[in-house]
């Protein structure tokens, strides 16, 4: 009975997939006169017409078996287990590597033709991104981590080639999902305040990508900054589109609002005095303006080839430096844009109408920084002592040491601190260094790897706030972060002072387990 359906269900398909590209092509010629529009819409049509007649050459062939299969299954009395695997078969299992070669040529073609015309990310306004694509998944992505994507959904596959159809840079944004595709479609997982889904995500960067055999996408991605879902255009399937809002960590906010005042106080064509909403637009600025700096980019082919494994933290593009003045100047223009706007124009953000006016300041941050150094350097020293013949002398990455800021006045490092000897053994191989990890290395100072002269000392310590929970979650295998804090409450967490906190406490608990374990021999 359900293969007699079947067959109703082939024929209309059939006719379906015949009428189509026929209907759709029944007036190339008169659309050939358009040059450029004929070119594009024949070689659509040449492969739709190719995949609906090999559609038709295979369901002829499934529907003659089937039928065949009838007879069979009244003569030998076959089980409908074996008949779903006996008309399982693809018919593209039997090509030969060039026939399956041509074959993807053709649907390349037709996928260059069909996201011709994409436009990608509407660009943003202060930090607010409209019709953000969303890709909803069953884990969290923490800004300053790297890793691929080897998608096979077709959903996705579809909304990752339209955002690299477009020009660069490739964004899209990823929100924790929990139970991942399954819960899509879900109420309860809705993009609204009040539902079960969270509504803090990362705006991801696509650093390069390439199509594989299958049809799939092979993707090199970046987690870049925090962003808040305020409007959902799409809840589910296929995949959700919001408008979100860039979140600038509090410290960096109150960094920018002495200038945002005093930017309101004096400039002549401000049409609001919202000093905090200029603040968040210079926060959001300045992110802007060294993101090519903080990210360099990774080729999806090199990673491909050489097989091998891509480091979990992103690397400096040293070639890519922003100076501090350059960024000064770019976030002064933001602030200027943002004060120029009318009331009724401005976007009042999270960011902007937060009351939170008792936050972090800079020096709070850069002191639980110096903290979570100096219990990284009694880590180092500790895993030293318990394994003396490693084959490597420095048991922290390249990535989170070269984040290692260098010694002040106001926080010297203590006596015996070990991190600055690791350094100094790396200028041995300073060159490597720079060519595997693309840490720039100071020439002046060649023990010392840096994260550049004019980065901002705040934007490191936000860096090594996301950075440290490599160190804990990839490098030791350390589970805390998914049984004690979730990723997805350190992303959630709103300033760069109390991730560096919640990272410091584990640290000392690892610390002191560590030290037990060597006292216990």
């Amino acid at each position: 009975c359900w293969i007699r359906v079947a067959f109703s269900l082939v024929a209309r398909y059939r006719a379906i997939a015949g009428y189509f590209p026929q209907k759709l092509c029944q007036n190339n010629r008169t659309m050939r006169r358009n040059q450029t529009k004929g070119t594009s819409i024949h070689l659509l049509c040449s492969g739709l017409l190719l995949l609906a007649n090999k559609t038709h050459a295979f369901m002829a062939t499934q529907q003659q078996g089937a039928h065949n299969g009838l007879r069979r299954l009244d003569k030998h009395n076959l089980s409908s287990a074996r008949i779903r695997l006996h008309y399982k078969k693809n018919p593209f299992d039997e090509e030969s590597p060039s026939q399956r070669e041509q074959r993807m040529q053709l649907v390349r073609q037709v996928q260059e033709t069909f996201y011709a015309d994409e436009v990608g990310v509407y660009p943003p306004q202060h930090g607010v991104y409209s019709n953000m694509p969303l890709y909803r998944g069953n884990w969290t992505e923490l800004p300053g981590f790297q890793h691929t994507l080897n998608v096979t959904d077709p959903y996705y596959i579809n909304m990752l080639m339209k955002v690299v159809s477009s020009s660069q840079p490739w964004y899209f944004g990823h929100v924790y999902l929990p139970g991942g595709a399954e819960s899509i479609d879900d109420y309860n997982f809705r993009l609204e305040k009040g539902s079960d889904a969270p509504l803090v995500g990362t705006l991801m960067q696509v650093s390069d990508y390439t199509r594989m055999d299958n049809g799939g996408l092979y993707v090199v991605v970046q987690a870049l900054g925090r962003f808040l879902v305020v409007d959902a255009i799409h809840h589910g399937s296929p995949y959700s589109v919001a408008t979100v809002e860039m979140l600038p960590d509090g410290e960096m906010v109150e960094h920018f609002f002495g200038e945002a005042k005093d930017t309101v106080a004096s400039f002549d064509f401000a049409l609001n005095d919202d000093a905090r909403g200029a603040a968040c637009a210079g926060a959001i600025a300045e992110a802007e303006a060294f993101r090519s700096y903080e990210f360099l980019v990774v080729e999806a082919d090199n990673v491909l080839e050489s097989d091998a494994i891509l480091p979990p933290v992103a690397s400096f593009n040293a070639e890519a430096a922003t100076t501090n003045d350059a960024a000064d100047g770019v976030v002064h223009k933001a602030i200027e844009e943002y004060l120029s706007q009318s009331p009724g124009n401005m976007y009042h953000g999270e960011c902007s109408i937060a009351d939170d006016f008792d936050l972090p300041t800079e020096d709070d941050a850069l002191d639980m920084e110096y903290e979570v150094w100096v219990e990284i350097d009694a880590l180092a020293s500790i895993l030293s002592k318990l394994n003396p013949k490693a084959n490597t002398e420095m048991p922290i990455p390249t990535q989170i040491l070269g984040l290692l800021p260098e010694e002040e006045e106001r926080r010297p490092w203590p006596k015996g601190f070990k991190l600055q000897r690791y350094a100094k053994k790396i200028s041995n191989a300073y060159s490597l260094l720079e060519k595997l990890s693309q840490i720039k290395v100071d020439k002046g100072k060649p023990h010392l790897p840096k994260t550049g002269a004019g980065y901002p000392r705040l934007r490191r310590a936000r860096r090594l706030s996301y950075t440290i929970w490599a160190l804990l979650d990839t490098i030791l295998g350390d589970t805390f972060i998914r049984e004690g804090i979730p990723k997805q409450e350190i992303l959630e967490m709103n300033t760069t002072t109390a991730r560096l906190q919640a990272a410091l406490l584990r640290v000392r608990e690892i610390n002191s387990t560590l030290r037990q374990v060597l006292r216990t021999g």
